[in-house]
């Protein structure tokens, strides 16, 4: 029988709204306050305060609003951010959709399916099948299937990224070592090694090298040191 866990008042130590119910071996929970837990399994976990988690994170759907730390490792099938996200682990999940920011310390970002109009910086790999970005991404390899980067200056997102870059340690493009995939499109990118079958490089990317086997496109506003065909 599913049963609500709370303090005698209802609410955290620190006057936070903390909603916890157990259904089986997973919870729901939603954080509206301002509250540090240890972590656990969760159905849904809701997040529109500020929150500091002590431990891993299990769940079936992360919904972040407000502002979230966690000191271990997500693992989830749906994570959603639209607030301001610090992992100090490794994030994975099936699809994750990022129009806030989301800090990744750890070495890995993995998934089926990444949407980000935010901004996502990771310590390491961004991995995922399909990645279609219309913000920024900052990461030593960015690795899948397709992926496409469309970084825009002159965007809200731009002036988030402006607002965070000094805190994640990038500059106005999106910055990755290394980029590979099967089919790659980038806008605004800079990158030291772009590797993959079918490759565009679009407008204000700044590229060392491009590996290509197929079909390379360049646009003349795109700087590419070194080409090599396949």
């Amino acid at each position: 029988m599913a049963r609500e866990k709370h303090n005698d008042n209802g609410k955290s130590g620190n006057g936070a709204d903390w909603h916890y119910k157990v259904s089986g071996n997973m919870g729901k929970g939603h954080i509206d306050g301002v509250i540090t837990f240890p972590g656990g399994e969760f159905e849904d976990l809701r997040i529109s305060g500020v929150t500091t988690c002590e431990g891993d994170i299990v769940a079936k759907r992360m919904d972040i609003d407000g502002v979230a730390t966690f000191k271990g490792n997500v693992l989830c099938t749906d994570f959603d951010c639209d607030g301001v996200t610090t992992v100090e682990g490794c994030v994975k999940a099936t699809t994750a959709d990022i129009d806030g920011v989301t800090t990744i310390n750890g070495d890995k970002l993995e998934a089926d399916r990444i949407r980000c109009d935010g901004v996502i910086s990771v310590n390491g790999q961004v991995s995922a099948d399909v990645i279609t970005a219309a913000g920024f991404i900052n990461a030593k390899e960015i690795v899948g299937d397709s992926i496409t980067i469309h970084s825009f200056r002159k965007s809200f997102v731009f002036k988030l990224w402006l607002k965070f870059k000094e805190a994640i340690g990038s500059d106005d493009f999106s910055k990755v070592e290394l980029i590979e995939a099967t089919t790659v499109d980038l806008r605004g990118v800079r990158a030291k090694i772009v590797s993959g079958e079918n490759v565009k490089i679009g407008p204000g990317c700044v590229i060392g090298r491009v590996d290509c086997t197929n079909e390379l496109e360049i646009d003349p506003d795109a700087e590419v040191k070194e080409v090599v065909k396949g």
